[in-house]
This record gives C-alpha cells, sequence and structure tokens, in this order.
C-alpha cells in the first residue's frame, strides 16, 4: 500500500514541475534521457521516464524514476523518497537518504499485489488505483510514439475538432451509439462475424487517437496560458494527457469528462478519416 501511495504521490505532484537544469529550485522532469545531477548541482525534483537517475549532487525533494533505475553516488543528497518503478536502485556508501526507498520492479510486483489484496476492501481500491497509473503509463507510451512518428494525423484531427468542434460532437455521440447495432448486423452473416475483430480494432484506433488529439489540444491551451503557446507536439500532449488523468479522478464528474473527450475525440477522426482528410 505503502509503495503505491508513494508512486500515486509522485505523479500527482508533476503539473507543478517546471522543467530545466540550471537554477537551485529548479524541477527537473525528462522522457526517455539519462540525468545527471552533478556534485556542485541541487535541484529540487528530478523525475524520469524512461532513463536513469545519477545523483552525486543534492535534491531537495523526490528522487524517481519511472521505466529506469536511480543511482546515488556518495556524495549524494536526497531530502525525500527515492522510487524506481521498473528499475532498481543503488546506493553509495556515504549517500545521504532522508526519505524511504521504493523499488517497484519484477522481482517484487507480486508481492506487492498480494499485500494490496490481504487488505480486503482497501486492497481493493489500491489495487484499482495502481492499476489506473500502468494504465496511464501504458496510454502515455503509446501517444508519444504516436506524435513523434506520426504527428501530421495528429495535427489534422486537432483542426477539425478546433474548426468543426459541434460536427465532431455529433459525428462522434452517433459512432459510439452505432457501435453495437453494426456488431449485431455483422453477426447476421458468416463473412460479418469474420469481420467483428476488424471493427472492435477500428473503434479502439479511433477511440485512442482521438483521446490523445483531444489531450493535445488541451495540453496546447494549458501550455498558451503559461506564455508557451508554441511548444512542442510532444510536450502539449504529455501535459494533456497527464491533466486528463488527474480529472478522472475526481468524483462523479471526472469519469463523464473523459468519455467526452472520447466522444469529441472520436468524432474528430471520422470527420478527418483518421486525419488523412481535412474537415
Amino acid at each position: 500500500m505503502k509503495r503505491g501511495l508513494i508512486c500515486l504521490a509522485a505523479l500527482l505532484m508533476l503539473p507543478g514541475l517546471t522543467t530545466g537544469v540550471a537554477a537551485e529550485t529548479t524541477s527537473i522532469v525528462k522522457i526517455n534521457s539519462d540525468v545527471v545531477i552533478e556534485a556542485s548541482m541541487k535541484v529540487r525534483n528530478v523525475i524520469v521516464f524512461g532513463g536513469q537517475i545519477t545523483v552525486n549532487g543534492t535534491v531537495e525533494q523526490n528522487v524517481v524514476a519511472i521505466g529506469g533505475s536511480a543511482v546515488l553516488s556518495r556524495t549524494a543528497v536526497v531530502g525525500g523518497d527515492v522510487v524506481a518503478l521498473g528499475g532498481i536502485i543503488a546506493v553509495g556508501t556515504g549517500a545521504d537518504v532522508r526519505g524511504t526507498l521504493t523499488e517497484i520492479n519484477s522481482s517484487n510486483i507480486s508481492e506487492a499485489i498480494s499485500d494490496l489484496l490481504s487488505n480486503d476492501w482497501e486492497g481493493w481500491s489500491w489495487l484499482f488505483a495502481i492499476f489506473s497509473v500502468v494504465v496511464f503509463m501504458a496510454i502515455l507510451v503509446t501517444a508519444m510514439l504516436i506524435v513523434a512518428l506520426i504527428p501530421k494525423p495528429i495535427v489534422t484531427i486537432s483542426e477539425g475538432i478546433i474548426l468543426h468542434t459541434y460536427r465532431a460532437s455529433i459525428a462522434g455521440f452517433i459512432g459510439l451509439l452505432m457501435i453495437a447495432p453494426i456488431a449485431v448486423l455483422l453477426a447476421l452473416s458468416v463473412i460479418g462475424i469474420v469481420l467483428i475483430p476488424l471493427e472492435i480494432i477500428l473503434v479502439l484506433c479511433a477511440a485512442i487517437f482521438g483521446f490523445i488529439t483531444v489531450a493535445q489540444i488541451l495540453g496546447e491551451r494549458v501550455l498558451a496560458r503559461f506564455k508557451k503557446p508554441n511548444d512542442s507536439l510532444v510536450r502539449q500532449t504529455f501535459w494533456g494527457l497527464l491533466i486528463l488523468w488527474l480529472i478522472g479522478w475526481i468524483p462523479y464528474v471526472g469519469w463523464m469528462i473523459k468519455v467526452l473527450a472520447i466522444v469529441l475525440g472520436l468524432g474528430g477522426v471520422m470527420i478527418t478519416r483518421f486525419g488523412t482528410k481535412k474537415a
């Protein structure tokens, strides 16, 4: 339970972070990149997705490596916790860590799940929280790959949603309602039954593309508020997905907002034909 809480808390503090490496009170957030805190450096937090963190200097609060390891040399000073999700923590003799060390990887994940389930309903709630984090990370990685490798369809879908929001909303709502009837019609014939998996794949791909695009639009608007209107598509998508994930934890209305984002995105995909045609 404590491990899950630490990881969840580390992720929840991401919106308040600012990327960079120079100023003393700056927090560092990197994606698919190693980070080295030199002996002369002093930063607030270090969070890395898909890379290794090496600390030789001072980190005032927390060190979080997601999909990587954390290495603390003998001169390292960490005022908070050190978390490695999917990696290990190596601590040199003399390193000063004032918080807890938490590793969650293949060697202890089964133990963590057993601990959660042993606490009955409370354990199930924590298991759901960890499952949510895992799903978020899977969507985040998928989104980063799509936006980095094929950004053009995302841009086209985004333009379609912005220019024709009402039309995209109606199209998405109708498309969502038609999923079951189309599956029933396909099931009436032998050839149609074979096409049902294809329908499911198309709907899933459309929903993922649409949700990523809505996240990119949201991230763009939020970054524009912070005077960063021309930030990269990857960064816009990252912050948009993070904000939508956090919104999903709001009681009663969070899931509704996520559903609306999926419907709007699905409609954008439909009116642009998966981003191949301008709306």
